[in-house]
């Protein structure tokens, strides 16, 4: 006889009568704790090509309840069916429980028949010791003594002054006159912002062109406000002029005019003029910022105790 029809009859031979699948249940381990999980796995041997449902994982919240969903491990070989199909569960009540686990089918041509895997159970033990009564409970504690009547004073007066204190604070905070922003540091930001959109490697360099120049016009309008927005680029440098500009109007003018061609004019961007516009802006911020700090450091230098009383 040949190894393959040995296989077979030892297949066969496994099976119940008439050809029914063998099942088979294992509880491992089959004493647990209270709260400890345990597993049950489910064996059905059948002739090859058998179609066989092994039980769904039940939905319980009882005294025994599944964790995980089913594993099926599958050792069929072409001469006979071998899965085990196994199931985690745990139980949070003492003595021997039923898990709640169903029946496998058999499916066949001319129906389903139930393969009863019978009742699961599994012993439970407590937690608990098995005899509680020597367990002497801890002696009562003595009642808490109320304070002297002055302590509850006290604690209101603290309380009020913790409030009060709170209620100083906010009003402090809300009548605080707001600190105006800096416009260099703002500027700063905002060209560190333009840097990092990156428009001329985006492909938009006419974009990058008047984003800088707008930051630097921007900037420009803060220290000067005579010079306002709704001028035209020749009026914007003439009020700046006349304003007392600590630099030579034609470098704000050579910004500015770029940016008119490009956008008034759609003359063509390019990457290197992105990078001359941003170093000429960031160029006339600089040095104008440099002489309105150098400005008030001298006229800070130049008040004394007289100069301070005829100002008031």
């Amino acid at each position: 006889m040949s190894a393959g029809a040995a296989f077979v009859v030892l297949a066969l031979a496994l099976q119940g009568p008439g050809g029914r699948p063998l099942v088979g249940v294992d509880v491992r381990p089959a004493t647990v704790a209270v709260g400890e999980p345990f597993t049950v796995r489910v064996r059905v041997q059948a002739s090859a090509g058998s179609v066989i449902r092994f039980p769904e994982v039940p939905d319980s919240a009882g005294a025994v309840e599944a964790l995980d969903p089913r594993a099926v491990v599958d050792r069929s070989t072409g001469a006979a069916f071998d899965q085990t199909a196994s199931y985690r569960f745990i139980a949070w009540e003492p003595g021997r429980r039923v898990v709640p686990l169903g029946d496998v089918r058999w499916e066949l041509p001319r129906g389903t028949e139930r393969l009863v895997v019978g009742p699961v159970r599994v012993e439970v033990t407590s937690l608990l010791p098995a005899d509680t009564t020597t367990l002497l409970p801890r002696a009562a504690r003595a009642p808490f003594a109320a304070p002297p009547p002055w302590w509850r004073w006290a604690l209101i007066a603290a309380g009020v002054l913790a409030i009060a204190w709170m209620l100083r604070r906010a009003w402090r905070r809300r009548h605080a006159a707001p600190r105006a922003p800096d416009p260099f540091a703002e500027s700063q930001a905002a060209f560190a912002a333009v840097d990092a959109l990156a428009l001329a490697d985006a492909g938009e360099p006419g974009r990058a062109v008047l984003a800088y120049a707008d930051v630097m016009r921007a900037y420009l309008t803060r220290r000067f406000p005579g010079a306002t927005d709704g001028l035209t680029t020749p009026e914007y440098i003439a009020a700046l002029a006349h304003q007392g500009l600590p630099i030579r109007p034609q470098e704000v003018g050579d910004v500015l005019g770029v940016a008119d061609a490009v956008k008034f004019a759609a003359d063509p961007a390019d990457a290197a003029l992105v990078t001359r516009v941003a170093r000429d802006a960031r160029r006339v911020v600089r040095d104008v910022q440099t002489a309105y700090e150098a400005r008030l450091a001298a006229a800070d230098k130049g008040k004394g105790p007289r100069g301070r009383r005829r100002g008031a």
